[in-house]
């Protein structure tokens, strides 16, 4: 019995075998997962061995996250009638939180959520993480996200949430300016307690301006000591 089959067969209101959900997208009906119907088009469960040869080149991967070609995988197919902005999200099954408490929460757990990801192709858009808490009427901001080619690889990503209440995650593709923009994704995980060594994040590593500031001041400083020496 999965990790999945013993959140699902769980009748009581805090699930207390939920350690690890794995989902590699092996099996119909891919963990639960749900396509939401109110986005612009659905994620698709595909592998390399059965997924059409008059495919758009340069883009999407060549095989599953472990290289197999008869592994699947899920991918946002960005060809016509796509347009630019096209949203296609994939929703999670519930998870319950436990309180720490007979009063509820009172500090919320923490869970470390991973994914691989394949972004290749020039036209590549955006893909984005969601925590939605229940009771939510929309998600939050997005816990993770990622824009443009990052190359023809599989890479990590790990972001740690903290959810005050049952949750569902949110895995969000949007389509780029052209066909070349598939995005994949693989392997989500969803474990107890904060991510250790996360991956780093594009999005989180030092900004041009502030490489450009730093620069500038070494600039100023090196025309003060030169004029200092006049």
């Amino acid at each position: 019995m999965t990790s999945v089959d013993l959140f699902l067969s769980s009748t009581a209101p805090i699930n207390p075998h939920l350690r690890e959900f794995h989902c590699s997208f092996e099996e119909e009906p891919i963990c639960m997962f749900t396509q939401d119907k109110n986005d612009d088009f659905d994620w698709t469960r595909h592998s390399a061995a059965t997924r059409d040869t008059k495919y758009t080149p340069n883009t999407g991967p060549s095989g599953d996250r472990s290289g197999s070609k008869q592994g699947f995988y899920m991918y946002i197919e960005t060809s016509r009638p796509r347009k630019e902005g096209d949203q296609a999200r994939l929703i999670s099954p519930f998870f319950n939180v436990a309180p720490k408490t007979p009063y509820g929460v009172t500090n919320p757990p923490a869970y470390c959520l991973g994914f691989f990801y394949h972004m290749y192709g020039k036209h590549i858009g955006t893909l984005n993480a969601f925590l939605k808490q229940k009771g939510q009427t929309t998600t939050e901001g997005a816990a993770w996200s990622l824009t443009g080619n990052q190359g023809d690889r599989w890479k990590q990503a790990k972001v740690s949430i903290h959810p005050s209440s049952s949750f569902q995650v949110v895995i969000e593709g949007v389509r780029g300016p052209g066909i070349e923009g598939d995005i994949a994704i693989d392997d989500v995980t969803l474990e107890e307690g904060e991510c250790r060594d996360p991956p780093p994040n594009l999005r989180s590593s030092a900004p041009p301006a502030v490489i450009g500031h730093i620069w500038l001041l070494f600039a100023a400083l090196a025309t003060t000591l030169l004029g200092g020496q006049r």
